[in-house]
């Protein structure tokens, strides 16, 4: 699947329906804690995800800025989950730093 950010166009992997429900309890949890650490890991894992493993990460999003990259990764989760940005979803956007 290709996933359309800011930055540019990312080939991403496919994920199951049984994969997305099992992350979105995650990116639950995740959104609950007051722990910022547990956010970069969230990202860290949905960039392998998408992306297949850490040397494929670089070779995608490597040549982003840290804040590009979060961007990215941002969207990327966003898109897994269904979640579309441009309308009201409660604290998604705060709790997740998509408000920059």
């Amino acid at each position: 699947m290709v996933i359309d950010t800011k930055h540019g166009q990312f080939e991403c992997n496919e994920i199951t329906r049984k994969q997305r429900r099992d992350l979105y309890k995650e990116v639950k949890l995740v959104g609950s804690s007051e722990d910022p650490s547990k956010l970069h890991d969230l990202a860290d894992k949905f960039a392998n995800i998408a992306f297949g493993n850490e040397e494929d990460v670089s070779n995608a999003i490597g040549h982003l800025s840290p804040l590009q990259e979060d961007e990215v990764l941002n969207e990327i989760i966003a898109c897994y989950m269904g979640f579309d940005l441009g309308k009201d979803i409660g604290d998604w956007e705060q709790q997740f730093g998509l408000v920059y």
